[in-house]
């Protein structure tokens, strides 16, 4: 019988039918009507477009091609509509490969809390609830990184009741910043990020004010010394599976960037040597920083997807306690997503389709394998405690000790 996998999905972006893109969209022809179109109303991240209706994000090709080249595993196509406890516990394991919870965020707290308490309390999501907390309050990953020595901005977390503007500009004058730009915990693109300078703050007191009254819900700020050289040179993308790194892309937005310099998102081959070596040294390290995936019984398994996102230092950093070398290239880790973040197969040089679905497959085989095991171990334990020898008074005493 085939092992029922969850896959669930949902973007509206990160095509795979684009012009130039080598993903080749052929065993999607079949597609049926209802994983095709798009559902109403169309889930858009705020200042997001809807996209054309007939274009096909990464996710949903990933969970097709599963469903038509591997007749071990029956797929459950999962849309943002679909998602309850009980359908996520009808399957041996549900992949996040597109919606999640930042997205659930987006359209209300009674959505979001549905989805939360699905992939709280199923006990087969993957990755596992532990290892998305992580993420999504990113002091959780970055303490740790930073413990274990990864490279990191200067870095404070203003967290939900114990923060106000004055401290902040206090603490963030003491470390010597000149520049700041503060981000989101369970934030998502751009939403919540803002750059801004101790002068301007020290003259207008009310952006910062302003800010704080206008996120008040979000329960973490990562606020960071401004890196200029972050906007000089490519943020590495790398992307991770079972802590094997699979392929790189690098993006700097075109604000960035002095005219006729390349912007948006480039492939492996175009990232300078040196940037993309030290991207998956760091990446690697910062895996690390994670907790142990495991099978829904426990097991310790590979993780899934996770892409680590690494910029670069060129210039002076002004924290009083980082000794970076101006006159050298620092690299650090910038942030960490996992499998519902962008894939990008668009601007690879390969169709990463069938690697992806494929890594997929075999992760869920070998979950159903493990998770196998552990039940036949189990039902050996209990017939050999149910065959033991034990007199009646031995029995009387330990039933007595256990209602007691």
């Amino acid at each position: 019988m085939p092992t029922r996998v969850g896959f669930i999905i949902g973007k509206e972006y990160d095509f795979v039918d684009t012009i130039h893109s080598p993903v080749d969209t052929a065993f999607m022809k079949d597609l049926p009507s209802e994983l095709r179109a798009r559902p109403a109303p169309r889930f858009t991240w705020p200042g997001m477009a809807a996209p054309p209706q007939d274009q096909i994000s990464a996710d949903l090709a990933i969970a097709w091609y599963v469903h038509k080249h591997y007749p071990d595993i029956s797929v459950d196509f999962i849309l943002p509509n679909d998602i309850t406890l009980n359908r996520l516990q009808a399957n041996t394991c549900n992949f996040i490969v597109g919606y999640d919870i930042l997205d659930a965020m987006c359209e209300g707290a009674v959505k979001l809390a549905v989805v939360t308490d699905a992939f709280k309390m199923c006990g087969n999501i993957m990755p596992s609830w532990e290892v998305q907390e992580a993420i999504y309050m990113k002091s959780g990953y970055m303490k740790e990184a930073a413990r274990l020595g990864v490279p990191m901005a200067p870095t404070i977390f203003a967290i939900k009741g114990n923060r106000e503007p004055q401290s902040l500009m206090q603490e963030i004058k003491a470390r010597g910043w000149q520049q700041f730009v503060t981000k989101q915990s369970y934030g998502f693109g751009s939403a919540g990020f803002k750059k801004l300078s101790v002068q301007e703050c020290e003259e207008n007191p009310g952006i910062l004010e302003e800010y704080f009254d206008t996120h008040s819900e979000c329960p973490e700020y990562v606020v960071q010394e401004f890196i200029e050289g972050f906007c000089r040179n490519w943020e590495v993308r790398c992307f991770w599976f079972n802590g094997e790194f699979k392929y790189a892309i690098a993006n700097r937005a075109a604000v960035s960037c002095a005219e006729g310099e390349k912007v948006g998102v480039i492939g492996e081959d175009e990232i300078p040597p040196e940037a993309l070596e030290e991207a998956k040294r760091i990446g690697k390290q910062a895996l690390e920083a994670l907790p142990q995936l495991t099978t829904p019984a426990g097991q310790p398994i590979g993780m899934t997807l996770i892409r680590t996102d690494i910029g670069c230092a060129d210039s002076k950093v002004h924290d009083k306690d980082t000794h970076w070398d101006p006159d050298v290239k620092t690299y650090f880790l910038n942030e960490i997503e996992y499998g519902g973040t962008t894939y990008f197969p668009r601007v690879l040089k390969f169709d990463a389709i069938p690697m992806w679905a494929e890594m997929y497959a075999s992760k869920a085989l070998e979950i159903q394998e493990k998770m196998a095991v552990f039940s036949k171990a189990t039902v050996e334990s209990l017939q050999l405690t149910a065959d033991s020898p034990c007199d009646s008074d031995s029995y009387a005493s330990a039933s007595s000790a256990s209602t007691e």
